[in-house]
């Protein structure tokens, strides 16, 4: 090894495997052996000295001629290095070992602080050890220049470190694993070994302080569950739902307190269904039908679709539908003695609706249908007697009129919607005279009825409805009029003419 290979090697940035903070003190009696050698030490360093002197000065000049001669053959050939020579390859050899050695210890520096931080002794010491002494053993060679075995130690302590490295990853799940088995399971112990390992390999993971919290509140979760258990045992619910929610409280991650609170409102949920059903029969076995079908419908907000519900509520329909029907039923008879045949229709529709097979309310239902719809008939006419003026509107009031005249025993409002329809009906064709002015030079025409032309004064005869005269004039603005004609006429002349100039 040449001088700048120790010098290299004695600064070298690895793992030294002799310590000084480990060595032992020195004894008194270590200290003046020590004195006595330095003395010594220096009588030989002086005579060397003297030595080298004679050699540099006295000697050349005792020496005429050269140790070696050189014939012209011996100048001509090679001269070989000697043992102490280091060729070029071999120093750029050892350079390629030493940068190998730096790339590698960057590496195994990384691992170790890595594992460090994870606490390594507590879960993988003896590897940990292992992966350190083959690193010392590598500095060692390192230190004498056998680089290429101190790269090989190097890498194998960093691929020790690797393997430590991934099983401490799953060291980790396994113990993450571990504490959440034990958390759900409720073993205090377990879980807090586990977190103990878990937080001290990696403190800062999420998952972990999330785990570690959990471990904290677990000794009253414990006793929130037994508190919970205990009243559930006694059917004391509300206290058993307050126990276990304070536990999912404690814990909203946890399985069985979430499920020994979901199965206590089960409970509580189906105690207050049978609770309502059981009002329900209640009142229904007093033929209290209301209350009893207010109680059903309350169970339904329980169990919307429960078939108990389905079945109590077609109990109920059963044995109240003949008091029903036969109220209805009395109903509609008094409003036929009425004559008020819509209402009278509205309830057997409303009964056959409920119950499609009641044949007596089907046979009393289609002569009423006929009178509601011949009362509507009479009624449209007579409330609107100008939609009279239109044909097809007259012949279907005359229709109405002969199908009512048609009844052999009408009732007494029957018989006024006749007389009133006739008189409608005549009315409606009765003409009347329907004065008209102009300026005599605008062209009018009655839509629908006749042109007039121009004139001043004039008059028409016309049934009751509703007409529109309009008038044009070249360079004037038309005008449209329109008016209603009943019995009664106009008190003043109609006037159609154009005097705005466009």
């Amino acid at each position: 090894m040449d001088t700048r290979d120790a010098k290299q090697t004695s600064a070298h940035p690895a793992f030294n495997g002799q310590n000084n903070s480990q060595q032992k003190p020195v004894n008194s009696g270590a200290r003046k052996s020590g004195v006595h050698q330095s003395g010594v030490q220096k009588i030989v360093i002086s005579v060397l000295l003297l030595l080298a002197s004679a050699v540099i000065f006295i000697l050349p000049k005792g020496v005429t001629e050269p140790w070696v001669n050189y014939s012209a053959q011996t100048e001509n050939t090679p001269v070989k290095p000697t043992a102490s020579t280091v060729s070029p390859s071999t120093a750029a050899e050892k350079t390629k070992y030493r940068q190998d050695s730096q790339t590698l210890l960057a590496q195994i520096i990384a691992y170790r602080d890595r594992l460090q931080e994870t606490r390594v002794e507590l879960w993988g010491d003896f590897e940990y050890k292992q992966a350190l002494l083959q690193i010392e053993r590598g500095d060692q060679q390192y230190q004498y220049g056998e680089y290429a075995e101190s790269v090989a130690s190097y890498q194998s302590a960093l691929d020790q470190l690797s393997v430590l490295e991934s099983s401490g990853k799953s060291i980790l799940s396994e113990a993450i694993a571990n504490t959440a088995s034990a958390i759900e399971e409720t073993v205090l112990s377990t879980a807090t070994t586990a977190i103990e390992l878990a937080s001290a390999m990696a403190p800062g993971n999420k998952q972990v302080q999330q785990l570690s919290q959990r471990v904290a509140n677990l000794p009253q979760l414990i006793e929130a569950m037994q508190q919970g258990d205990k009243f559930s045992a006694r059917s004391q619910l509300s206290a058993a739902k307050q126990a276990f929610n304070e536990a999912v409280k404690l814990d909203p991650e946890h399985k069985q307190a979430a499920a020994a609170l979901a199965k206590t409102n089960q409970q509580i949920t189906e105690q207050r269904f049978r609770g309502f059903m059981s009002e329900g029969f209640s009142a229904l076995d007093k033929d209290n039908f209301v209350d009893a079908k207010a109680a059903f419908n309350r169970a339904a907000t329980v169990y919307t679709d429960h078939p108990a519900i389905a079945q109590a509520l077609a109990l109920l329909e059963t044995r109240r539908s003949q008091l029903w029907v036969t109220s209805n039923m009395a109903r509609a008879a008094e409003f036929v003695a009425q004559e008020k045949w819509q209402r009278a229709n509205t309830v057997y529709q409303k009964l056959l609706l409920a119950d499609s097979t009641l044949t007596d309310v089907k046979v009393k239902q289609i002569p009423v249908a006929v009178r509601a719809d011949l009362d509507q008939r009479i009624k449209a006419i007579i409330e609107d007697p100008l939609a009279l003026s239109a044909s097809s509107q007259f012949r279907k009031a005359q229709q109405a009129l002969q199908d009512a005249s048609g009844i052999s025993t009408p009732g007494p409002i029957l018989k006024q919607q006749i007389a009133t329809l006739r008189e409608t009906l005549k009315a409606s064709q009765t003409p009347v005279e329907i004065a008209l002015t102009s300026n005599s030079n605008t062209e009018v025409t009655l839509f629908r009825i006749v042109k007039l032309g121009t004139f001043e004064k004039t008059s028409v005869a016309l049934k009751p409805g509703r007409y529109i005269a309009a008038g044009t004039r070249s360079g004037y603005r038309d005008v449209r009029i329109e008016f209603t004609v009943t019995g009664q006429g106009f008190d003043a002349p109609i006037t159609i003419s154009c005097n705005e100039a466009i």
